[in-house]
């Protein structure tokens, strides 16, 4: 997967977790003959295996996993397929399904409403589905949270002691941006720190993620809400599926909850790697960082506002002006930095925080990534490139949200050129995909599919020109997923050196029509050497 285009060899020989060989069959048997284990393909395809470069398996993935879905589109989870609620009614209907169901329980979290397909969501909506059980409604962007009377009352939350009071609405127990920060922080934590439900998700994680090939998982602003829960517990299940590795990066919200200095918050960074073990590795030389608002809370900042959309509010994460002394202090202390970033206002702005940096301290390969990228345009792509800036798009965006944001919130010509990569690749800028789960299922193949179609949720396709081609597709899950992270010189090729670590295929995704990619069965994972079936897909090795 490096290059220009695929590279195909016979044999790979891996000794202790390293690959030793890769070359010729003919080469291998001459070598190595009666001192390896011999593993047949059988025809089947073997890839570098595969990455997802920005996810949260705790404070959401496992989080959304361990509690229940009502969203807009269906979710095939691997203990449930929750179906989908495509207005107000079967939204409310779907939670009072939830509730008659969790009627042992103590609260009730259900992660999924959006409200471009849900309309408005008030408190009364959520006290007239139960007001006798705490509900919570964690929003589709992870990004608010909508709470009933009941769960007000049971978590004592008070917004006379909330510091965002423009990122909260008192009347309607709603809580967005740096309030939902708070909100998490001062009032909710229990619900974040229930260890039953969490270990409940996170194993459902390990399942998703070999029924999907991962074998590397980052998470950027690790964590997202206190760092002993998250940590513990992802160590925990780390040592009960050791078949993957997760990369994790300190970022604003720790800090931000923390109320910590950013020098404070340096010194503290650099002392995570106390905390590595096989399996979990801090990167405690990059930071993450946040623009604008939440592309499905249709709160990201657009050069030319929103249309159709008299609702909608763009929202800074970070404001500018908060946000120049944050970069600029990271910068200078040589991190690599990642920015969340939606909307093409919000891209502008760090793309302006760069260009002044380079200008004060100038740096050759920062390798500065901008995550996501909802909506941006070709002359942001070529000032990205004269930066030295790169990429990691959430290509699901489109099929998720081009039909509808068509209709409100960006109109027809701004939707179909969301998330467009053929601008960034047809530039050489390393660009991944990633799903942030649960902002898009963690399916690598899926994202590569959206990036090389284009279909939306509704089969049509947008902008086709934009489309990659499958091997800029491929290289997004693969070798420039590893580089989003600094680690492409570990993994995400088969090369003499790097891990043995790889995703086995039923079909080769270079050799089947584009439309199909999304549907090739992952047959297993080799991880270090270790082959880990995936059952439902009868690998035999």
């Amino acid at each position: 997967m490096e290059g220009d285009e695929p590279e195909y060899v016979e044999a790979v020989v891996q000794r202790e977790g390293k690959i030793i060989f890769v070359g010729s069959k003919e080469e291998a048997f001459k070598q190595f003959e009666g001192k390896a284990q011999k593993h047949d393909l059988n025809g089947e395809t073997m890839m570098p295996g595969f990455i997802e470069p920005h996810a949260h398996p705790v404070s959401i993935g496992a989080f959304i996993l361990g509690n229940d879905i009502v969203a807009p589109h269906e979710w095939r989870m691997p203990h449930k397929t929750y179906p989908a609620a495509t207005n107000h009614e079967e939204y409310i209907q779907g939670l009072k399904n939830i509730v008659k169901e969790s009627k042992e329980k103590d609260y009730v979290l259900v992660w999924g409403y959006h409200q471009a397909w849900h309309g408005a969501l008030t408190k009364e909506d959520l006290n007239s589905v139960t007001n006798t059980i705490p509900l919570l409604i964690f929003h589709r962007s992870g990004h608010e949270f909508y709470l009933n009377d009941v769960a007000m009352e049971k978590y004592g939350v008070d917004t006379d002691k909330f510091e965002s009071k423009d990122q909260i609405n008192p009347k309607n127990n709603h809580f967005w941006e740096r309030g939902f920060q708070e909100l998490k922080t001062k009032f909710i934590s229990p619900v974040y720190a229930d260890k039953e439900r969490i270990s409940l998700g996170l194993k459902r994680m390990s399942q998703m993620m070999l029924q999907n090939g991962i074998t590397a998982m980052t998470e950027p602003s690790f964590p997202n809400s206190e760092f002993h829960s998250e940590y513990d517990l992802l160590k925990s299940e780390t040592e009960n599926y050791a078949y993957a590795k997760y990369y994790l990066i300190p970022g604003f919200p720790e800090q931000f909850t923390l109320k910590m200095s950013n020098e404070d918050f340096h010194a503290y960074i650099q002392k995570m790697s106390q905390y590595n073990t096989e399996n979990i590795e801090f990167l405690t030389d990059q930071f993450k960082s946040f623009s604008d608002g939440a592309i499905y809370s249709l709160a990201l900042q657009l050069k030319d506002g929103f249309a159709n959309c008299p609702h909608c509010h763009a929202e800074w994460i970070i404001p500018p002006d908060m946000h120049k002394p944050l970069f600029d202090f990271y910068w200078d202390k040589g991190y690599k930095l990642h920015f969340h970033v939606t909307g093409d206002k919000g891209l502008e702005v760090v793309l302006d925080m760069l260009e002044d940096a380079q200008k004060r301290n100038p740096r050759e390969n920062h390798q500065t990534t901008m995550h996501h990228l909802g909506l941006f345009d070709e002359a942001q792509a070529q000032r990205m490139k004269d930066l030295g800036a790169e990429a990691s798009v959430n290509s699901y965006y489109l099929w998720a949200l081009g039909n509808k944001y068509g209709e409100i919130g960006f109109g027809k010509e701004r939707a179909a050129r969301m998330t467009g990569m053929k601008w960034l690749t047809d530039r050489d800028i390393p660009t991944s995909v990633h799903s942030d789960f649960a902002m898009a299922p963690a399916e690598p193949l899926t994202l590569a599919w959206v990036a090389a179609t284009r279909v939306t949720d509704n089969g049509t396709v947008k902008r086709p020109d934009l489309k990659v081609s499958v091997f800029d597709a491929m290289k997004a899950i693969t070798i420039s997923a590893a580089r989003t992270f600094s680690k492409e010189n570990e993994i995400g090729s088969i090369k003499e050196g790097k891990q043995a670590t790889f995703t086995i295929l039923k079909e080769n995704p270079f050799e089947v029509d584009a439309m199909h990619i999304k549907d090739i069965k992952v047959q297993g994972v080799v991880y270090k050497g270790n082959f880990k079936v995936n059952k439902a897909n009868n690998l035999k090795k």
